[in-house]
């Protein structure tokens, strides 16, 4: 069949054939080359400035290996491969952040991954019909015509048979409700997405000692089974090392990579930005119009807020910000010059400073809800420590004025990030992902929680929740903090059991 090759220095060659080709040449894949995979990550490790194009491309190859395993039909590892390459096509500006923020205040339910379904459906047909117009080719488009025949069965492209085909790729990510074997091949526990993500983000952040385990292993081992009536995806219980080390992989991945302090720092005044130009730059209406939404990029997002700065500064006859303080500024332009002010520290790297972290685990309950109590008893002791060093006379009188600003402002000083709480091994992640252990000895379908149990060794790994709390500072003020010993020394080791 017709195919082409992408370089990759992760999977060595990925290929491409005649569908995942036209899908590749639209505008919204092509737009995840103007997207970072690691946002503020780049802060820390200078290398990560790779994007999520090259990360698509890498999980349409693993899933594309997953399905040459499991499924003999062409037309089911076709929409696979391409489910995977089209996985993330509804991530806006900065991704995740993009996601915390814009798409959380819109009420879109799951983020990137439900506008996803709203670009799969009305977009991406005619952007592949008009990519399929351009092509002059005559063999490059036979060979498109009889993948699309042997895939969806149509014998011509035109916007209904992509429709059908794009509807049958929207359709592995509904998967996600019951657990099917095609989701979690793309996206599941140990699906191509997470596979993908984090050896490519080990290399290019320098950490590929903490690595993923064993793929081709992993994937070899792969099956599919019956039960309770439903296909479910297995794993050979031999290959349950492999898996442990694959998920360590992730673990040390957030912790020191995803979730490091600093970027973390970053990613959220990267937020903050977001919230601030989110009705002045009518980001809302912006994404629901799928056609500006294309041209929501990082730099181009950034661009925009300086050029919408210099007409502030033009407005009002400026040459900075500094020189605006006395001016009546309407509620955009004044969120847009304080978009601008952080967006200037993020270019010098400026960043907010981190004066508390906390980290505790709790097992058989979600440790975020315990987090919101610790971020807030946590900053009423600073607030209370503040309020009465204020009174004390022995406080010199720059220190109590610096003291007082700090309370004035402290809503806006004060940041605090509780992240995605992070596990090692957590049964209840296989468990509701429908994915399954299987040993063909005896041909039984285990659960990862029911095998765990005969083996000490991994019960030691298993079950506990990782939560971290930290508070930040918007303004570096930890001198005054210290000095007054403000900031409450917190041992906190939890452990929380049913």
């Amino acid at each position: 069949m017709y195919y082409k090759v992408s370089r990759d220095p992760i999977h060595s060659e990925i290929f491409l054939y005649p569908l995942e080709i036209l899908a590749a040449d639209t505008r919204p894949v092509q737009r995840l080359r103007q997207l970072s995979q690691l946002v503020g990550a780049e802060l820390v490790y200078p290398g990560a400035s790779h994007t999520r194009f090259a990360h698509s491309l890498g999980v349409m190859h693993i899933a594309g290996l997953y399905a040459d395993r499991l499924f003999p039909e062409h037309s089911k590892r076709r929409i696979i491969r391409l489910a995977g390459m089209l996985h993330d096509v509804g991530h806006g500006p900065f991704s995740h952040q993009f996601d915390d923020v814009v798409y959380r205040r819109m009420g879109v339910q799951d983020g990137h991954d439900g506008h996803r379904e709203k670009i799969l459906l009305e977009l991406m047909p005619g952007e592949m019909f008009k990519a399929y117009q351009r092509i002059s080719d005559p063999k490059k488009k036979s060979a498109i015509v009889e993948d699309m025949k042997r895939t969806v069965g149509f014998e011509e492209i035109t916007l209904q048979s992509l429709r059908v085909l794009m509807e049958e790729v929207n359709n592995i990510f509904k998967g996600e409700e019951v657990g099917s074997v095609e989701y979690n091949v793309v996206q599941g526990p140990l699906g191509a997405d997470r596979m993908d993500f984090l050896l490519r983000d080990a290399y290019y952040s320098g950490t590929t000692h903490f690595g993923v385990g064993a793929v081709d292993r992993i994937i070899r081992n792969a099956y599919t089974k019956v039960k309770s009536s439903k296909s479910i995806l297995c794993y050979h219980v031999k290959i349950l090392d492999q898996i442990y080390t694959s998920l360590f992989g992730r673990f040390m991945m957030y912790k020191n990579v995803y979730f490091h302090k600093t970027s973390r720092a970053a990613d959220l005044m990267i937020q903050e930005i977001l919230s601030l130009v989110y009705k002045p730059l009518k980001l809302a209406e912006r994404v629901n119009d799928l056609e500006k939404f294309l041209d929501l990029t990082d730099q181009a997002l950034l661009a925009e807020i300086k050029l919408e700065v210099r007409k502030i500064f033009e407005k009002y006859g400026v040459s900075d910000e500094n020189q605006l303080e006395t001016v009546d500024l309407t509620e955009d332009e004044y969120n847009l010059i304080e978009a601008y002010k952080i967006l200037k520290r993020l270019e010098s790297r400026d960043l907010w400073k981190l004066i508390v972290e906390i980290a505790f685990t709790a097992e058989g309950v979600d440790p975020y809800i315990m987090s919101i109590g610790v971020v807030a008893d946590t900053l009423q002791k600073i607030r209370l420590r503040l309020e009465k060093l204020v009174e004390q006379e022995n406080v010199p009188d720059d220190d109590r004025k610096h003291i007082k600003k700090i309370l004035d402002d402290f809503e806006t000083i004060f940041k605090s990030d509780t992240p995605y709480k992070l596990s090692l091994v957590h049964p209840q992640e296989f468990l509701n992902s429908n994915v399954f252990l299987y040993n063909p000895q005896t041909d039984e379908v285990i659960s990862l929680e029911d095998y765990v149990k005969n083996y000490p060794a991994y019960r030691l790994l298993a079950s506990n929740l990782v939560q971290i709390v930290r508070i930040y500072v918007t303004e570096d003020v930890r001198d005054i903090l210290t000095k007054y010993n403000v900031v409450p020394s917190v041992k906190l080791q939890l452990t929380t059991k049913w």
